[in-house]
């Protein structure tokens, strides 16, 4: 990380985390959504990279989106020290189950071996992919890095193919503050 340069953490916990998007909206993601994630974290020196989709919905008043769920690592899954590919078709019954019940594939996660992740070219290039082939419930794709303490969060715009990282609301005390 350079010196002086600002990154979104999120401690790992079991809470719900409002967070800004560019748009001014508001995305919740969910403690299941961290209860999850928290059982793959890489915390052990031989601990492969662990991931899978994020599902979710965005609120047709509001607009706001709310994250509720993720899948997670499989058999057939490709998994060593600093990669994760999803190969497993499992993750697509996951997908298609999470539609039934009106939550939709809304971007992808996955774990490294940092305390303070750091997204790696490979990330960066697949992001960018995800942006030119992948449509999600919203005009965002969401992007999640679980390091071994602290979490981060990005999305990508599908029109301007921006990819930026988000920050948790502000809040006064344990409150979220009016967004």
């Amino acid at each position: 990380m350079k010196v002086g340069v600002i990154v979104a953490v999120i401690q790992i916990e079991n809470k719900c985390v409002k967070m800004l998007l560019p748009n001014k909206k508001v995305v919740d993601i969910l403690p299941e959504i961290f209860g999850e994630i928290k059982k793959w974290l890489q915390t052990s020196k031989d601990a492969p990279e662990s991931g899978g989709y994020i599902i979710g919905y965005q609120h047709d008043k509001t607009k706001n989106i709310s994250l509720e769920g993720v899948s997670h690592p499989y058999l057939l899954d490709i998994r060593n020290r600093f990669r994760f590919d999803i190969k497993d078709p499992r993750h697509n019954i996951f997908l298609m189950k999470a539609k039934l019940r009106k939550s939709y594939y809304m971007g992808v996660w996955h774990t490294h071996p940092q305390v303070m992740p750091e997204p790696s070219s490979i990330d960066w290039n697949d992001w960018y992919k995800t942006l030119d082939i992948d449509q999600t419930a919203c005009e965002y794709a969401f992007f999640i890095i679980a390091g071994t303490t602290y979490i981060r969060v990005w999305v990508g715009d599908f029109q301007s193919k921006h990819i930026n990282e988000i920050y948790e609301c502000e809040k006064v005390g344990d409150l979220y503050k009016k967004a």
